[in-house]
């Protein structure tokens, strides 16, 4: 369906077109909670450390550097989408549809020399690029009558004068004299690839400064646009237009806070993998030899100094949950 091509209005500036991960299924903290069940490791130096648990322990025990590996690609494919939209290279339309160009001047905005040379240069515009541009000037009473906004007018008119989207309309309203006036371009999908966001906001740019001079007519102004835009339409060029900025910050963004937070959790799940379950109370006791603290139960050996210990019994991490 066609869509706005941008506009403006002699009370403002011109305006552009429109363009057409899961959590973890544990909870861990260093604070016991409601549910929860107890483990203790062993980080470095032998110092003892505890987490408290509940949910899928075996997530909890889960390398991380997959996950890591995973968001490190996305965030690769969100930088390459975003380059590959940032090439623009212009394709002349096939013109294998009805091709008529119309001036429809519905408000006598424009002399009979300005209608012959808008015509003309219209021709031109579709001779560089496939794409037919018509133009249809109104008074604000015809549209205000039943729409919003001139854009809603525009879109209806291209609808009913089309039956392609490959032409580009524009729309021009006022109250007389250039009294209260505005345009709306209304483009088809098809015409995407040659009126990209930046030619347009250059035409529109240049036809509201041509409006919005006290002297300057409406067919001199639109025609001055189009030259405008011509010299360099089909040219290549490479530029990420907003909206593609706009994803790519947002994108980037949330993966970073994702890569964050998975990061933190792989230092936990390495710990986790050798976390012994704590069955009640924890009973903390000092190495004889070199007075590590550590938990009666879940080591056979000072973590520190690999001093045998008494033999206890204990349960396994691995073993509970398996």
């Amino acid at each position: 369906m066609p869509h706005s091509s941008g506009g403006g209005s002699s009370g403002g500036g011109f305006h552009s077109g429109s363009s057409s991960s899961g959590g973890p299924s544990y909870r861990a903290s260093s604070r016991y909670f409601p549910g929860a069940t107890c483990y203790v490791y062993y980080g470095r130096g032998g110092l003892m450390r505890t987490v408290y648990l509940s949910g899928d322990v075996h997530a909890a025990k889960k390398s991380k550097i997959p996950a890591l590996i995973g968001i490190g690609v996305l965030m690769l494919v969100g930088v390459g989408v975003a380059v590959f939209f940032g090439f623009h290279n212009p394709k002349k339309l096939s013109t294998s549809y009805s091709t008529s160009i119309v001036v429809e001047d519905g408000t006598d905005v424009l002399t009979d020399a300005e209608e012959t040379t808008l015509k003309k240069t219209f021709d031109e515009f579709y001779t560089l690029s496939g794409i037919c541009p018509s133009f249809v000037s109104i008074d604000n009473a015809t549209w205000k009558g039943g729409y919003a906004s001139l854009s809603g007018y525009a879109y209806d008119k291209y609808l009913a004068m089309f039956k392609d989207e490959s032409h580009w309309l524009i729309v021009y309203a006022d109250d007389g004299n250039k009294a209260n006036w505005a345009f709306e371009g209304m483009q088809g999908n098809d015409t995407d690839n040659v009126l990209t966001r930046r030619v347009t906001d250059d035409f529109n740019s240049c036809f509201h400064d041509g409006l919005s001079a006290p002297s300057s007519r409406v067919g001199t102004a639109l025609d001055e646009a189009f030259h405008r835009i011509m010299p360099h339409l089909m040219e290549s060029y490479f530029a990420i237009e907003m909206p593609m900025v706009f994803f790519l910050v947002a994108w980037e963004g949330g993966l970073a806070v994702v890569f964050v937070v998975t990061l933190v959790g792989s230092f936990r799940s390495k710990g986790l993998q050798n976390a012994k379950k704590v069955e009640g109370e924890i009973v903390r006791k000092h190495c004889p030899s070199c007075g590590n603290e550590y938990a009666e139960g879940t080591v056979d050996a000072c973590p520190k100094c690999g001093t045998k210990f008494p033999s206890v019994k204990y349960a396994s991490f691995h073993g509970d949950f398996d």
